[in-house]
């Protein structure tokens, strides 16, 4: 069963433009290098004013459990997890399976 993996960065100091920069770029090399996810999406906030602080979201599919344990143990995402503590981010993630319970509306 599909498997919704979101995470929401909050940062103490706004980001560089290259920090921002490294971060999408991070992100975006998952699908090629790590390989597991069905979906992979990253984005900045773009009004500012609903988020309590929170500026990018990491959007994720897996198939299952398993395969996102594996992500979560991969190097690349551990150097990633790496980089944004070493910036004293607050992530906030929430998993969750796609069924018939939280489908509303088919894409």
């Amino acid at each position: 069963m599909t498997l919704q993996h979101i995470v929401l960065f909050s940062f103490p100091r706004p980001l560089t433009a290259g920090e921002e920069e490294q971060m999408r770029a991070m992100v975006a090399a998952w699908p090629k290098e790590i390989g597991l996810m069905t979906k992979c999406r990253f984005g900045t906030d773009i009004t500012g004013a609903r988020t309590r602080g929170y500026g990018y979201l990491l959007y994720t599919e897996f198939p299952d459990t398993d395969t996102l344990a594996r992500y979560r143990s991969h190097p690349d995402h551990l150097r990633f997890n790496d980089w944004i503590m070493e910036r004293d981010c607050t992530p906030l993630a929430f998993d969750y399976y796609l069924d018939k319970r939280t489908v509303l509306q088919n894409e």
